[in-house]
């Protein structure tokens, strides 16, 4: 029986922004906890006025631990759904009943709020770009569980108590969403998605902020390809190189019985694709058996 429903809003310097979002949010959920990440406007002052569960981080440490916070606050409540979303308008709290009712009918545990199901018309092209990138990664090395998955990079979502508690996540910035799908892709979880509508409303931030975004998220996907999937991510490099080295061999070979002479260049190079291709096939073999050993001791 579902008796305690949580929103979660990270914020940082969203003191304009983030009153409407509570106001709006809280005709729809029980509490709301609001983590400001080192803000140095009235975000908490806000939070607080608005009688939020208010989380302060003296200085900014990232959405990822602001939300690994949040989720913390929320099981210590006894929540039983779980709901995050942005504190700067992006948004809409009236999604939130569609939101968590597949939770509450018991056909999903988590629930993604899809940019791109509807009309995405609001949604930046660079973010559908890089977010179909992404996605299609984080389809890959959750083992293909999300085949069906749309938006890997959006923050509003639902979870059921026990998906949270079975997650462990440890990144501290951007990529938290990708790495909450990666955690749960060894469990038996139920995740759909529903469209949801945004509004950037030219809140994009600078530059740097979506470039950074896509960094983060980069560096993640690649960090966990080559944990989890060494014998793609280095074992056919590895193999490729070796048959390249084959191959300038022979020709290195050829050219001598043809004319003896040593062709001491491409000898050179087929020498350093092999022991290139050499490390990085042991490289895989050697972090699929830590990473065999890791999961068995688990």
């Amino acid at each position: 029986m579902i008796e305690l429903i949580v929103a979660c809003i990270p914020a940082y310097n969203e003191e304009r922004e983030l009153g409407p979002v509570i106001i709006k949010a809280s005709k729809v959920v029980d509490k709301i906890i609001v983590c400001d990440d080192g803000s140095s406007d009235l975000t908490s002052e806000v939070a607080r006025k608005l009688g939020c569960e208010l989380i302060v981080h003296s200085q900014r440490k990232g959405k990822g631990n602001a939300i690994k916070d949040l989720f913390v606050k929320a099981l210590e409540l006894g929540a039983d759904i779980i709901v995050t979303l942005d504190g700067d308008g992006q948004h809409h709290p009236e999604d939130i009943p569609n939101l968590i009712n597949p939770i509450i009918k018991d056909d999903a545990d988590m629930v993604v709020g899809s940019r791109f199901l509807g009309n995405s018309k609001e949604v930046p092209f660079y973010r559908i770009i890089g977010n179909n990138m992404f996605t299609s990664f984080t389809r890959l090395i959750s083992n293909n569980n999300f085949k069906d998955l749309s938006d890997s990079q959006s923050g509003f979502r639902a979870y059921s108590k026990k998906v949270l508690e079975y997650v462990k996540v440890y990144e501290s910035g951007m990529s938290i969403d990708s790495e909450i799908l990666v955690s749960m892709s060894d469990g038996s979880f139920k995740v759909v998605e529903i469209p949801i509508q945004v509004s950037y409303n030219g809140n994009e931030g600078s530059t740097f902020g979506p470039i950074n975004h896509g960094f983060q998220v980069f560096y993640f996907i690649f960090k966990m390809m080559s944990e989890q999937k060494p014998f793609l991510f280095f074992g056919l490099p590895g193999l490729v190189m070796m048959f390249v080295s084959f191959f300038l061999g022979v020709r290195v070979v050829n050219i001598f019985l043809e004319s003896g002479d040593v062709a001491i260049g491409t000898s050179l190079i087929s020498v350093g694709i092999f022991v290139v291709g050499f490390i990085a096939i042991t490289t895989a073999i050697i972090l699929k058996v830590i990473v065999n050993n890791i999961k068995k001791n688990n």
